[in-house]
């Protein structure tokens, strides 16, 4: 059995880091502060896996001064990810910081915030579903470097075999919703049945789904629930480990010949 896990929101509890993070780097950009929950609801309502974008999707919205649904049903449109909000900014009249730039000093709060992490996912249980696991993995937005601070305070890499970041991909429409961070995974540890992905976001579930259509697989997602995400649809649900312990169960007992 092949067990892949989010990092942001399912393996790691973030709102006190990454999200904290966003928020006050679009404050710091528009000089005033800024509902984190707002931002939070355009980063899934644009489908925007990516925190760097979501920070750049918000101060766009803040200097657009335009209202919630609008600036999504304008901006929805497209590949999700930064460079359509250069464009549209452009087209507006609207400047926006230097990508690289607005990367730098979100990553500057990130690590002032980053030990408020908790782990979503215990080592004991962990250590259960390594114990069905063939090969373990995660596919993660993060960096490296985000990856190894936290894997290296929770002691978290001797449970995992494989991990594809941010910096395992070849270029930007690689990300999720795209289905290469899946392939390439599968690429390095070959062909493992059962499979399934631990996810909280729409663009969690599209790469599982756009996995599968291109290679005539069929990975399992296993949702990870929060407040944010309870309309998605899944092939397995979990509102925390008790639950997705069960959910691995099943998949591994109806499987476990294959």
């Amino acid at each position: 059995m092949l067990a892949c896990f989010d990092v942001d929101g399912v393996l790691v509890e973030v709102s006190e880091s990454y999200f904290r993070a966003m928020a006050e780097t679009v404050s710091s950009y528009i000089r005033r502060p800024v509902s984190r929950e707002l931002l939070l609801n355009l980063k899934f309502s644009l489908n925007l896996n990516n925190d760097w974008d979501a920070t750049l999707a918000g101060i766009l919205f803040y200097l657009s001064r335009k209202n919630f649904e609008e600036f999504v049903e304008e901006t929805l449109p497209g590949p999700p990810d930064f460079r359509k909000f250069y464009a549209m900014a452009e087209a507006r009249g609207i400047s926006l910081p230097d990508y690289r730039e607005l990367i730098e000093k979100f990553e500057s709060y990130y690590r002032q915030f980053r030990d408020s992490e908790t782990l979503n996912i215990s080592p004991a249980a962990l250590e259960e579903i390594r114990k069905l696991a063939r090969v373990m993995a995660v596919i993660t937005g993060r960096t490296r470097e985000d990856l190894a601070y936290t894997f290296e305070k929770f002691s978290l890499y001797r449970y995992f075999d494989h991990l594809i970041t941010e910096d395992d991909l070849p270029e930007i429409g690689a990300r999720k919703p795209s289905a290469r961070p899946l392939k390439l995974l599968f690429e390095r540890c070959g062909q493992v049945h059962p499979a399934f992905y631990v996810g909280d976001t729409l663009a969690d579930r599209q790469m599982v789904e756009n996995f599968n259509r291109e290679n005539k697989q069929s990975v399992f997602f296993i949702l990870f629930r929060n407040a944010s995400n309870r309309g998605l649809k899944a092939d397995f649900y979990a509102g925390n480990e008790q639950e997705l312990r069960q959910a691995i169960k099943i998949i591994y007992s109806r499987h476990k010949f294959i």
